[in-house]
């Protein structure tokens, strides 16, 4: 009995050990080993299944690299046709779990190399992140160098929790592309995506119901952007609840925001009046009483850099105690030369006598006959170093006879290149070339906008008619840049599936304004020429 007692004993705890492998926590996990106490490797696939395991997940998503949507068979044939079921991979079992592994919790991620350690993309959807997998997170991520983008689909990330993985997004300066949809957030906390602290390019915010105080909030963001700040270049916001009013908030921040190049606000529930403050940007536009007293103020101080100086401080710079040594009258200088040299002379023609004397007293003496030559050779030396002075006195920019440089009080030594590079100078929208009429002053509409995207909305014909007023406005004012074919201003407009018909001839002749300058038209026919030939 004894016997029996103690296998059963010895079962009981291997089973329990292997029930405690599979869930992630060994005995020695639970007493010493902590998350905190864990270095990640840069391995995401390694470091990430590691924490969970210390932090007690039982189940846990996987690591995968990113699939491929499965593909119907275009064939008559069926999935289970050719199958040959001799073993368990080969069932209609295994085949049907394969194709729906793809809808299975997981981390989908793409690399650049076969090591795991290069990952670039990751993708998470349909599960939620909850505050112990953001701690996870805050350590695995900030290790992937590589990592360029992050797609969040369905998370169900709170206000909490998006803060959390801003603070992540300070630490992760690779990252570039940011999306995150189908995830509303209570407080509309959207707009501290934009900062000058985190560098994105592009910000994907599609499905999320964004309102119109959302779109103020996002509107106050890209207005306190600095000027110099030429990350954010692509912004979506389709699929919201923007309206009107919204769009006449980010309508505000376009007058002066330069950073931002395309613009998606399809399948919102824009109207005409927001359609009108959107193509007002595009176009001339009039300042209000605030933008002229600033534009006011930015030209005043312009003028004091930019202002000559005085005659009576240009004298003052130019008197003898501005001046360097060097630039005292060209007579005081000739002078002391003068007298500097009648007193070398002096000096040397009394050297040579002495050597003279020395020579005949001791002609038979070779020490002396050595010193007395190169007594000689260092009065000639001297005699030419009197020569290049008074040279140099009358050219200063010349070299010497021996090759070395002359040093001169007006010239500096050149700076080192990180001393010679100028900072680029960024201009202020409001100091653009304005012009007045009617008692207004009008500013040229912002030209920086390549791509707007405003299908799907409410807009009419009234809304249509402000983008081809736009459109026209600009067509006159910018031209192609010299040796190029390049335009500057708005080269793609999507009003497709709005509240006007398909043959409205204010949209035919946007399309022949536009579709000349449509990039993606021009390389979709290049490849069709390059085909038919």
């Amino acid at each position: 009995m004894g016997k029996k007692a103690e296998k059963l004993k010895d079962k009981t705890l291997k089973e329990n050990e292997n029930d405690s492998q599979s869930a992630g926590v060994g005995p020695q996990d639970k007493t010493s080993l902590s998350a905190d106490d864990y270095q990640c490797t840069g391995n995401l696939e390694q470091d990430f299944t590691e924490l969970c395991r210390r932090l007690g997940y039982t189940e846990f998503p996987r690591v995968v690299n990113r699939p491929r949507m499965p593909s119907t068979p275009t064939s008559e044939k069926t999935a289970f046709d050719d199958t040959d079921w001799t073993s368990d991979k080969d069932s209609p079992i295994a085949h049907i779990k394969d194709r729906f592994s793809y809808f299975k919790p997981s981390i989908q991620i793409e690399v650049d190399n076969e090591d795991g350690r290069s990952v670039r993309e990751i993708s998470i959807r349909g599960w939620k992140i909850d505050d112990k997998m953001m701690g996870i997170f805050s350590k695995c991520l900030p290790v992937l160098t590589s990592l360029h983008k992050i797609r969040l689909w369905n998370v169900g990330l709170t206000d909490d929790t998006f803060s959390s993985f801003l603070t992540i997004l300070h630490c992760c300066p690779s990252i570039r592309v940011f999306a995150l949809e189908g995830n509303p957030l209570l407080q509309q906390s959207y707009y501290k995506l934009i900062s000058d602290d985190i560098v994105l390019s592009q910000i994907f915010l599609r499905n999320n119901k964004i309102n119109d105080e959302g779109a103020r909030l996002i509107s106050q963001a890209l207005r306190s952007l600095k000027m110099t700040n030429k990350n954010l270049a692509s912004l979506v916001l389709s699929y919201n609840h923007i309206t009107d009013e919204g769009a006449r908030h980010i309508a505000q921040a376009l007058r002066f925001n330069r950073s931002l190049l395309s613009l998606n606000l399809s399948s919102n529930q824009i109207g005409d009046e927001g359609a009108l403050a959107l193509a007002e940007v595009l176009g001339h536009f009039p300042l209000t009483h605030a933008e002229i007293v600033e534009r006011r103020r930015l030209l005043l101080e312009k003028e004091a850099q930019e202002q000559p100086r005085s005659p009576t401080t240009s004298r003052h710079a130019d008197s003898k105690s501005d001046r360097p040594p060097s630039h005292h009258s060209n007579s005081a200088i000739e002078k002391g030369d003068k007298a500097q040299a009648q007193k070398t002379k002096q000096s040397i023609k009394k050297k040579e006598k002495e050597t003279q004397k020395k020579e005949e007293k001791s002609a038979s003496n070779i020490t002396s006959g050595t010193s007395n030559a190169a007594a000689q050779a260092s009065g000639s030396n001297k005699k030419d170093d009197l020569k290049t002075a008074k040279k140099q006195l009358a050219n200063p920019d010349q070299k010497n006879t021996r090759g070395e440089p002359v040093k001169s009080a007006t010239r500096r030594a050149p700076l080192p290149e990180q001393e010679q590079a100028e900072p680029v100078e960024v201009t202020n929208p409001l100091l653009e070339q304005a012009e007045f009429r009617d008692g207004k002053v009008f500013l040229p509409g912002n030209k920086v906008v390549i791509s707007l995207n405003i299908s799907r909305n409410k807009i009419s014909k009234l809304g249509l008619k402000g983008f081809l007023t736009a459109m026209e406005t600009q067509i006159e004012e910018t031209k192609p840049i010299p040796g190029t074919r390049c335009h500057t201003g708005l080269l793609r407009l999507a009003v497709g599936n709005n509240n006007f018909p398909a043959d409205c001839p204010t949209l035919m002749r946007l399309q022949e304004i536009l579709l000349p300058r449509d990039p993606i038209q021009k390389s979709y026919k290049s490849s069709e020429e390059e085909q038919s030939m």
